[in-house]
């Protein structure tokens, strides 16, 4: 199943007393995993995490009596397999009593064909979410949880100043929880601040004003958590959303964000990317995905390339590329 319909399971009366979460985004199985460790909150439970799972302990738990009586639950987090013929054993002893809740950071649904198959229709495989409008979602839920009453621009604003990292987004809600005040973008802006000495919003809007990125270029390189890739990859996600909302306006003459991107986000935020999809022409545009997909070939397939100063040449190829071809 996805997450909509684990969502209703775990809203009904009964839920599977074993279960498979999946995939592509750590903070989506942790989250949930949680939500149904909860619905066995009665039960006695023994955590197993990555390198700690012993097969021989396991199956001990689930088929031991408790000394106080309560149902075995057995909770495994892994981002390796468990051996199929010891996945069955632990299954099957759950059928008749106890619980497993298995956590697999693997997002390779064909790595793990022979696990879910085990679990038969108990599953849930998770993606990263496709728009920041449902992070945001994700982070409301949370945020409900801990009756945290927060509004949704400043989730927009939290997981912005975060660079759409949803991990750093979520542990700043507990911190937010801790002012018991209603809390608006204006008290996030004052008391929440990004790892990174520059955020890839602000640098972007620089970069796409032509104004001079280079100490910012230099100063998101320099991270000890900066990857050349996945920087481009934000750079043609940035221009892609620039696109679709010009091409919106180009098909239907009207600049309509929310049925452009799924999400409408905060009246100065939509406003300044109507300005930004408006000043960059059809032509600019193919030329920039061409100069991006090129980027990302030569970073992945030449081992010799100094990818700091290349990755530098490329951002002030791409603002001179602009430049020629924009209203800025």
């Amino acid at each position: 199943m996805y997450r909509k319909e684990l969502e209703a399971a775990l809203n009904s009366a009964k839920f599977p007393n074993y279960f498979l979460l999946y995939g592509a985004d750590e903070y989506q199985i942790e989250l949930f995993a949680k939500e149904i460790l909860a619905k066995f909150k009665d039960f006695e439970i023994l955590s197993l995490y990555y390198d700690e799972y012993d097969f021989e302990a396991a199956r001990s738990h689930l088929c031991e009596p408790s000394l106080f009586g309560d149902s075995p639950l057995l909770h495994v987090k892994s981002n390796k397999k468990i051996p199929t013929k010891e996945l069955k054993i632990l299954i099957e002893v759950c059928k008749n009593g106890g619980a497993f809740v298995f956590e697999l950071f693997e997002p390779d649904s064909k790595a793990v064909f022979d696990t879910q198959k085990a679990f038969g229709v108990n599953f849930a495989r998770f993606f990263k979410p496709g728009s920041p409008e449902e992070a945001v979602n994700l982070l409301g839920r949370q945020a409900v949880k801990m009756n945290l009453n927060i509004t949704k621009n400043a989730l927009f604003e939290l997981y912005r100043i975060h660079n759409e990292n949803l991990y750093l987004a979520a542990s700043e809600l507990n911190k937010l929880a801790s002012l018991n005040e209603p809390v608006n973008e204006n008290i996030v802006r004052s008391l929440v601040f990004s790892l990174s000495s520059v955020s890839f919003d602000d640098f972007f809007d620089k970069f796409i004003a032509l104004k001079d990125i280079r100490a910012d270029f230099f100063s998101c390189a320099d991270d000890g958590n900066f990857n050349e890739i996945l920087f481009i990859n934000s750079l043609y996600r940035a221009f892609f959303r620039l696109f679709k909302l010009h091409a919106g306006i180009k098909i239907t003459g009207q600049f309509d964000i929310k049925e452009t991107l799924g999400y409408a986000p905060p009246p100065n935020v939509a406003n300044e990317l109507k300005r930004q999809c408006l000043a960059v022409n059809l032509k600019a545009y193919k030329e920039i995905f061409t100069a991006l997909n090129l980027a990302e070939f030569e970073l992945k397939t030449n081992s010799a390339l100094d990818k700091k100063t290349f990755l530098l040449s490329c951002v002030l190829g791409l603002q001179n590329l602009i430049g020629k071809n924009s209203k800025y």
